[in-house]
C-alpha cells in the first residue's frame, strides 16, 4: 500500500485524479505562499496498491505544473514528485533528501515548502 498527497492547484490537468484512489480532501488557507501560488489550497490525500506506486509517481510527474511537487510514501520508500522528475529514496536517506530539496530550489519552489 502507498499513500500520497498532492494539491489540486498543482495540476496542469486533472485527469491524473482518475488513476488514484482519493481518501480525503481538505481546503487549506495558506499565509506564506509564493507569488505564483493561490492563497487557498485543495489538499488531496490518496492511496493505492504498492505494485502501482512507480507508475502512479510517473503519471503525477507528467501532470504537475512547474514549481510544484507531490509526495508518495510506502513502508520503506519516499517519493518526491516534481514535473518530469521523480526522486525515490529509502526513508531517512539524508543524501537523497538533500538532492531532492536542491532540485526543488532550482525550480523556484520556496525553501519553506520543501520540508517533507
Amino acid at each position: 500500500m502507498f499513500s500520497g498527497l498532492l494539491l489540486k492547484e498543482s495540476l496542469k490537468e486533472a485527469s491524473v485524479l482518475d488513476v488514484i484512489r482519493v481518501t480525503k480532501i481538505e481546503k487549506w488557507d495558506v499565509d506564506n505562499t509564493a507569488d505564483f501560488q493561490p492563497k487557498t489550497w485543495t489538499a488531496i490525500f490518496f492511496e493505492g496498491d504498492e505494485s502501482q506506486v512507480d507508475n502512479t509517481a510517473e503519471k503525477l510527474s507528467q501532470s504537475l505544473k512547474p514549481r510544484w511537487y507531490a509526495n508518495i510514501s510506502t513502508v520503506n520508500n519516499e517519493y518526491v514528485i516534481f514535473p518530469n522528475k521523480v526522486f525515490k529514496y529509502t526513508k531517512g536517506d539524508k543524501q537523497k533528501i538533500t538532492e531532492a530539496v536542491k532540485y526543488g530550489l532550482s525550480l523556484g519552489i520556496p525553501d519553506h515548502q520543501l520540508d517533507w
